[in-house]
């Protein structure tokens, strides 16, 4: 599951000025500057962050402005998780324990033939 990171004042401030550079965006778009469009963009993406409780610009340094108790979202995909169902790891094991089970199979298969 994918994990919120933005709460409290932070989500308020980004919805707030999400939507009021959104909107100016917009009303730049009428002249004839490009202004309006970064504007908006910029505008909406602090408006879906604010919305959506995730900001991805968070992940690489480790910042979390959400409450611990609002950290998991209900819907969602844990992406770890299902990569090592995929493969059949389970966290017991170590990272050799995969080599190890091919390298076997590869002998049993030669053994057979």
């Amino acid at each position: 599951m994918l994990c919120r990171n933005v709460g409290g004042i932070d989500r308020v401030l980004r919805v707030i000025l999400g939507a009021i550079l959104f909107f100016g965006g917009l009303l730049l778009l009428s002249g004839k500057t490009r202004v309006g469009v970064a504007i908006a963009v910029v505008g909406l993406l602090g408006l879906l962050t604010g919305i959506i409780r995730f900001c991805v610009l968070y992940i690489p340094f480790g910042i979390s402005t959400a409450r611990p108790n609002e950290l998991q979202m209900k819907q969602g995909c844990n992406c770890a998780t299902s990569r090592k169902e995929a493969v059949g790891e389970s966290d017991d094991r170590s990272p050799a324990a995969p080599r190890d089970a091919v390298a076997q199979a590869v002998t049993i298969g030669h053994a057979r033939h």
